[in-house]
C-alpha cells in the first residue's frame, strides 16, 4: 500500500534529520479520533454523527484556531517582526488538528474515511506536481 510506503520513508527521513524513530501508526490516528469522539460525546450528550450546526460551529471554531497560530507565530507578518513562541505554535496547531477531527466526526465521517481521503489527497498532488514538472 502506498500509505505503508510513504510512512517508511518519513520514518527514514526523520531519522536522518533528528536521529529519532517516528512513532506514527494510522492506528495512533484512529485512537486519537476515538478518544476526540468519546470528548464531544462528553460535551453534546450525543455520539458524534453527521450534523449541519455541530458541522458549522467547529467551521468557525478552526477559523479562531487558525488566528491563534498566526499570533503564535508573527514572523510573516513583517521583515521586522520575530514574535515567535515554538510551544504556544504547536499547541495551536493541536487544536487546529483537533478541530478538523470535530469537523469530520459531526460530517459523519470515521478516521478511516479521513485517512483513506488524505492518502488520496497526496497521490494526487504528487501527480500534479509531476505534469508540472
Amino acid at each position: 500500500m502506498r500509505l505503508k510506503m510513504v510512512q517508511t520513508m518519513m520514518k527514514m527521513k526523520m531519522k536522518m534529520m533528528t536521529g529519532k524513530q517516528l512513532s506514527y501508526k494510522p492506528e495512533k490516528f484512529e485512537s486519537l479520533f476515538i478518544s476526540q469522539m468519546i470528548f464531544q460525546d462528553k460535551i453534546e450528550s450525543s455520539w458524534p454523527c453527521d450534523n449541519p450546526t455541530k458541522f458549522h460551529y467547529h467551521i468557525t471554531a478552526l477559523q479562531e484556531e487558525i488566528g491563534e497560530v498566526l499570533k503564535a507565530d508573527k514572523r510573516w507578518k513583517t521583515h521586522r517582526n520575530n514574535a515567535f513562541d515554538p510551544a504556544e505554535k504547536l499547541d495551536e496547531l493541536a487544536d487546529c488538528f483537533i478541530t478538523l477531527m470535530n469537523i469530520s466526526m459531526w460530517s459523519g465521517l470515521t478516521a478511516e474515511t479521513m485517512l483513506d481521503a488524505i492518502d488520496n489527497k497526496i497521490a494526487i498532488n504528487e501527480k500534479r506536481l509531476d505534469k508540472e514538472r
